[in-house]
C-alpha cells in the first residue's frame, strides 16, 4: 500500500475514533494490517559546500605522528606514525554542514586529495544535551564526496560514556557528524487547540546498526517498521495522540497547560548486543510547546503569560546582536520583557530559505551574552539574568537556546531557563531570586 495514501485513510479514520474519546492521553485506533517492507535502493543526493564558519587550526605533521584539535576542541584528529612519508600542514576549519539531519556544524579537513598510508582517526565530541529527537546510538560520521554526496563511513564507533563518535579513515574532506534516525519535529511548537503530525525520519534502513561499507546518504525518508516499534507510541503531558504506524498525529488541549511542553516518544526496535555489548531501550522524544506567537513565560512555576513580541538582527559597530523584544499580554497588562544575545552561529547562508539550528547559550554577566530584563506589569519588580552575592554578581544557571533561526520574516524559535533570575527594585534594590521558564516563536523583522 502507498504510504501517503495509507497515511491520509488512516488520519481520517483515527481522527474519527478519537472524537468519540474522552481520554485525555492516547488514543489508540484499531491497528492495521504493516505491509511487508523491503530494503529499497536510494541514490545519492548531490548538497552544495558548506561555507566557512571561523578560522583553520593548523599544525605540521611529520611521519613520527601527532595530534590536532579543532579550536573549540569538539573535533580530534590522530595521525599514527608512518601515515605520512614527509612533513604535512594538516588543518580544521568549522564550516556549515550541508548533510541531511547534522548534528551541529561541519570540518573541513586538510590536507584534501592526500591517500595516508596509514588510517587516520577522527574523534568529535558530542554533548547529549543537544539530542533532540535522536538518541547517541543513531550517530555516524560521514563525508562529503568529490561530487556532493554525503557518504556515512564505515565502521564508525559511538563511545556513550565519553560522548564521542569516531571513525578511522585514509583521506579528508569535509565531515560531519550525521543523525541516522530522528524523530520529527525535534521540538514542536502548536498552537492551543492545534495539531501536529510527527514521523521517524532515516538516513539508511538499518539507522542503529554499525556500517561495514560506505553508504551513500539519500533524502530523508520515513522510517520503515523494521526499525520503529510501532505499538510504543507515548504522550506525557496533556492533548491527544493518535498512532498512525510510523507516524501520529498530536492534538493539542485548547489552553496552555501546567506542564509544558509535553513529550511525544516512540521506541526503536534495536539490537540485542552490538560488539558484545548489550543495547539498552532506546526511545526518540520531541518536546511539543504549546502556545500562541510570541514570547510565554513563568515565574516560580505560577500562571504562563503570553505576551506579543518581534525580534531584529542589528549591527553595533560591525558588531550583530539579536533583540526579542515583547509585553502587552492579551488582557492588556503590559510586561516588558527582552533578550538580547549575540547571532547564534548560522548553519546555512542568509539567502537560504531556512537556517535550523540547536544551539544553547548559557546566561551571563559579561557584555557577550545573552542578556534579559524583565519587567513586571506594574514597573516595580525587574528581573535579570544574574544575582549578587556581594561582592560578586553570578549568572543564573540556565540558558537560552535556539532551535530555528530563521532569516528575515521567518521565525525565531526557542527556549530560555534561569533558575536564579535576580529580583531587584529602583528603591530597595536586590530583592533576592526567582526561577523563569519559557519559549518563543517570533518573527524576525530585519
Amino acid at each position: 500500500m502507498n504510504q501517503s495514501f495509507s497515511f491520509t485513510l488512516l488520519l481520517a479514520l483515527s481522527l474519527l475514533l478519537a472524537s468519540c474519546k474522552h481520554e485525555q492521553n492516547l488514543v489508540t485506533p484499531d491497528k492495521p494490517e504493516i505491509p511487508a517492507e523491503k530494503p529499497q535502493s536510494r541514490p545519492g543526493k548531490v548538497h552544495p559546500i558548506g561555507s566557512p564558519l571561523g578560522t583553520a587550526t593548523t599544525q605540521t605533521i611529520g611521519p613520527a605522528g601527532g595530534q590536532l584539535s579543532s579550536a573549540d576542541n569538539r573535533l580530534t584528529i590522530t595521525v599514527p606514525a608512518g601515515a605520512v612519508e614527509t612533513a604535512q600542514s594538516f588543518s580544521i576549519q568549522p564550516i556549515s554542514s550541508t548533510g541531511p539531519q547534522s548534528l551541529g556544524n561541519g570540518f573541513r579537513l586538510a590536507p584534501h586529495g592526500t591517500s595516508f598510508k596509514k588510517p587516520v582517526t577522527i574523534r568529535v565530541q558530542y554533548d547529549p544535551a543537544t539530542l533532540s529527537g535522536t538518541v547517541a546510538e543513531a550517530l555516524a560520521l560521514a563525508y562529503q564526496n568529490d561530487k556532493g554526496i554525503w557518504m556515512l563511513a564505515a565502521n564508525g564507533k559511538v563511545d556513550t560514556v565519553a560522548h564521542t563518535v569516531s571513525v578511522e579513515t585514509t583521506h579528508f574532506s569535509d565531515w560531519a557528524v550525521l543523525e541516522r534516525a530522528k524523530l520529527y519535529p525535534e521540538v514542536g511548537f502548536v498552537k492551543p487547540g492545534g495539531d501536529l503530525t510527527l514521523t521517524v525520519q532515516v538516513l539508511d534502513d538499518y539507522a542503529l546498526v554499525p556500517l561495514t561499507s560506505e553508504t551513500e546518504v539519500s533524502e530523508p525518508y520515513d522510517s520503515p517498521t523494521a526499525l520503529i516499534d510501532t505499538d510504543t507510541w507515548k504522550l506525557a503531558g496533556s492533548g491527544k495522540l493518535v498512532p498512525l504506524i510510523w507516524k501520529a498525529q498530536y492534538l493539542a488541549p485548547n489552553t496552555i497547560p501546567a506542564r509544558n511542553p509535553v513529550a511525544v516518544s516512540i521506541k526503536l526496535k534495536a539490537p540485542t548486543s552490538i560488539d558484545g555489548k548489550p543495547f539498552r531501550e532506546l526511545w526518540l522524544v520531541s518536546n511539543i510547546y504549546i502556545g500562541d506567537e510570541g514570547i510565554s513565560f513563568r515565574i516560580n512555576g505560577g500562571k504562563w503569560i503570553h505576551t506579543l513580541a518581534s525580534a531584529r538582527l542589528l549591527s553595533n559597530q560591525g558588531l550583530g546582536m539579536v533583540t526579542i523584544t515583547g509585553g502587552v499580554t492579551a488582557d492588556g497588562n503590559n510586561w516588558g520583557i527582552n533578550f538580547l544575545t549575540l547571532p547564534p552561529m548560522q548553519e546555512t547562508e542568509e539567502t537560504s530559505p531556512v537556517t535550523l539550528i540547536n544551539m544553547t547559550m548559557p546566561w551571563t554577566v559579561s557584555e557577550s551574552g545573552p542578556h534579559l530584563h524583565l519587567t513586571d506589569q506594574q514597573g516595580n519588580v525587574y528581573y535579570k539574568q544574574f544575582y549578587p552575592v556581594p561582592p560578586v554578581f553570578y549568572p543564573s544557571p540556565g540558558a537560552l537556546t535556539y532551535y530555528h533561526f530563521g532569516k528575515v520574516g521567518d521565525y525565531l524559535i526557542g527556549k530560555f531557563e534561569l533558575e536564579k533570575a535576580g529580583r531587584y527594585n529602583d528603591t530597595q534594590g536586590y530583592l533576592g531570586t526567582s526561577r523563569i521558564e519559557g519559549f518563543f516563536r517570533v518573527k524576525r523583522l530585519n
